[in-house]
């Protein structure tokens, strides 16, 4: 049996199954403390009561399916450096409950400076050079992290992957993306080439008040921009990998768009 990768429609977690039958729920993005920008901007919201519907969903989830493994794929919480006063309330909380159900896994984003200050006893933190799971290495996606040569596929968060189509009613919508990548190796033989593939998989932020700022941003998607994704940027443009295919995938599992699409929200035109 080989590993399994399938989105739970329509929430933002992922459904993870090994080939020794090992389940996994994954999220990414979650961004506890966001919601203070959003007060700042005058979308009043309690992070208290924030916190407690992002935890229905994965309780339920959990209830539905008895997965008791929980992977978060960094950015738990919203500031960089410091941590903020809403943090400090809400982070602990979050993780305390989930705990109740779940082993569960963080994988330090960009975002998760001095995250251990906030975790319990019991927490896995892993390495921000991230987990890996039957050939599937799991990052948050803002280093690049060493691509093995038995490695199948990246499950990856970071990017906040959402549909950027002017006139379009899902215009800002998030999406599911899934990137299929490939390159020519020597497999030690002399002179005897082969192909190898590799799949990379984008979670969407499981913050719903992260839909806010992104939606109201200005910033232009223009073509020869930096990636926002440094390890596949560097895997493009520094290991000769290259993709033969790309979807992008609406949360109730419709495909809405194709490899264009997906170089335009990668700034990859």
């Amino acid at each position: 049996m080989s590993s399994k990768c399938v989105p739970i429609y329509p929430h933002p977690i992922l459904f993870v199954e090994t080939s020794d039958n090992k389940k996994f729920l994954t999220i990414s993005d979650v961004h506890i403390g966001c919601e203070d920008r959003a007060n700042q901007a005058g979308v009043f919201v309690k992070t208290e009561d924030n916190v407690k519907s992002l935890l229905e969903i994965l309780l339920t989830i959990q209830l539905r399916t008895g997965i008791e493994n929980l992977i978060i794929l960094g950015d738990l919480k919203s500031s960089t450096s410091i941590i903020s006063r809403t943090e400090w309330n809400n982070v602990p909380y979050f993780i305390k409950t989930l705990m109740k159900t779940f082993t569960i896994y963080i994988i330090p984003g960009n975002h998760d400076g001095n995250i251990r200050q906030l975790l319990p006893d019991g927490v896995n933190l892993m390495l921000a050079k991230g987990m890996l799971l039957d050939h599937i290495l799991f990052i948050h996606g803002h280093i690049n992290p060493r691509i093995g040569p038995n490695l199948k596929k990246i499950i990856a968060g970071h990017l906040h992957p959402v549909m950027k189509k002017e006139g379009s009613i899902l215009n800002g919508a998030k999406v599911w993306v899934k990137i299929d990548l490939s390159r020519v190796e020597n497999n030690g033989i002399v002179g005897k080439a082969v192909d190898r593939n590799l799949e990379v998989i984008l979670v969407p932020h499981f913050n719903h008040f992260l839909d806010f700022f992104i939606r109201s941003s200005s910033r232009k998607f223009e073509s020869n921009t930096k990636s926002k994704l440094p390890f596949l940027g560097n895997m493009l443009h520094k290991q000769n990998w290259q993709i033969n295919n790309a979807y992008m995938y609406t949360l109730d599992g419709s495909i809405i768009g194709t490899v264009d699409d997906v170089r335009r929200m990668l700034y990859m035109d």
